[in-house]
């Protein structure tokens, strides 16, 4: 899960206790000119952030550990099943990673709502953060492998060497505890090189059931950095469908991914490309091509600017601004320009 959490890794792995509770967050907004179906030219506000998070020593060598984190946009776009606007509109909050747990010896065990262990997969191959327009998001089908469940159980190995697992249990999607998900990832990290696995598969009662697997790894060479992603998945329609909305569901998929980035002083320059081949007769196959300069300000800021394309997909969308499906061409592209402020 993602990070998940620094807290829980830092009180299972002999690490100084945190002392009452830490305030972070981040900031991250951008400037968007989009093209495709339609024309747009808007600001979004990129999966920005508040929350809190700590740790407290308890009995028998135990630490209790806590998180709770909500989303901010300050587009104003409010609704939504977990999304609640501020009186006077302007900002709107929505909920994100929010968990409780025990941390020891063992490892650390959570229980609440947090992104799923295949989702964090992703996330580590992608060189545009997952936010920015270039992320691999627009190919990956977020809505199914991407996820931030609610029901969650979840136990985190400790570092065992290079290596560390995690898997989750979610006891209710789709509205319902009839249907069920199981989701697993673990990491391998030997200095330049890192390796990654995950596995996700969801039990719908009555429709059936589908999974998911991912490949990331990535190494680094002085300044440079190179990134490969794999992802399989066997889509059942009516599972499918049913958490996405789209009717029919989505088609089964292999994923292909590259990238590599290059380090210039306070600079980075970086490309991806991603691929998506969906089965079926005439059913289209997404690629993506996304370029980018990431610029540090401080240790806490960074501006950028990009350029994405996606062809025979839509751009957007999924912790990037609006969405933008493609035009009789079947491309949807776009610049970015945009800043990013941790705290």
């Amino acid at each position: 899960m993602k990070k998940l959490l620094a807290i829980a890794i830092a009180a299972g792995v002999s690490a100084p206790v945190l002392a009452d509770t830490t305030l972070y967050g981040q900031l991250h907004a951008s400037y968007d000119a989009l093209s495709g179906a339609t024309d747009k030219n808007t600001v979004a506000s990129n999966s920005s952030r508040i929350g809190v998070k700590g740790s407290a020593e308890l009995n028998a060598g135990l630490k209790a550990i806590y998180q709770a984190e909500w989303g901010i946009d300050t587009g104003g776009e409010a609704g939504g099943a977990d999304k609640t606007a501020v009186k006077g509109g302007g900002v709107s909050f929505s909920n994100r990673n929010q968990v409780v747990g025990l941390a020891g010896g063992f490892g650390a065990l959570l229980i609440g709502r947090h992104d799923t262990p295949m989702k964090t997969v992703g996330r580590k191959a992608d060189l545009f953060w997952s936010t920015q327009l270039g992320q691999n998001r627009s190919v990956t089908n977020p809505a199914l492998w991407d996820i931030r469940a609610n029901n969650v159980i979840a136990y985190q190995t400790p570092k065992m060497g290079g290596f560390q697992a995690l898997g989750a249990y979610v006891t209710d999607i789709a509205g319902s505890d009839d249907n069920t998900a199981f989701s697993v990832n673990g990491f391998y990290n030997a200095g330049p090189m890192m390796l990654g696995a995950g596995y996700e598969t969801h039990d719908v009662d009555g429709a059936g059931d589908q999974n998911a697997y991912r490949l990331v790894g990535s190494y680094k060479i002085g300044p440079a950095k190179l990134v490969g992603f794999y992802q399989d998945e066997t889509n059942d329609a009516g599972v499918s469908e049913l958490l996405t909305g789209i009717t029919g569901g989505t088609p089964d998929a292999t994923v292909i991914g590259v990238g590599a980035a290059y380090k210039i002083g306070a600079g980075t320059v970086k490309a991806q490309y991603y691929t998506r081949d969906n089965d079926g007769a005439g059913a289209d196959d997404p690629e993506l091509i996304a370029i980018g300069y990431d610029h540090k300000l401080g240790s806490k800021t960074e501006v950028y600017g990009q350029y994405a394309n996606v062809t025979d997909g839509a751009i957007g969308g999924a912790g990037h601004g609006e969405k933008v499906g493609p035009d009789a061409g079947g491309d949807a592209g776009g610049i970015s320009v945009g800043i990013r402020h941790k705290f």
